[in-house]
């Protein structure tokens, strides 16, 4: 997924719909173009440069596959991890307050490593 979601967001992707194109094509998933639109504004920590807007996207992943506690769980263990790799969740810390955007594809890249791994360690979907 690593490549694909930073191909996704070289296109023109923002870093939330990347990840869920990623994983769509990864796990073979169907999410309708209209989901896709509703992610327009989720990117840039929310415009405020608040929590990473790619992780947002992953979460939205789980929820394709996952009933809502388990949902729940994997949040946790991605954020965590994702913490431990860059030592923050948030965007404008990230990004050094937007100005190193630069940073941004291989974040993406880095979140959906983790989402696969995480999908691929608990085995799919499971409904």
């Amino acid at each position: 997924m690593r490549e694909s979601s930073i191909e996704f967001y070289k296109r023109g992707y923002n870093c939330s719909q990347a990840i869920i194109k990623a994983a769509e094509q990864r796990f073979g998933l169907y999410v309708p173009p209209q989901s896709i639109d509703l992610c327009k504004g989720v990117s840039n920590g929310l415009g405020a440069g608040n929590i990473c807007c790619a992780l947002i996207g992953a979460v939205m992943v789980f929820g394709l596959l996952y009933n809502e506690a388990t949902v729940k769980s994997l949040r946790i263990k991605l954020l965590d991890a994702f913490q431990q790799t860059r030592g923050s969740l948030n965007c404008s810390v990230l990004t050094k307050n937007g100005r190193d955007n630069s940073v941004c594809e291989s974040i993406v890249g880095d979140i959906a490593e983790l989402t696969e791994e995480i999908i691929i360690h608990y085995g799919g979907a499971r409904r």
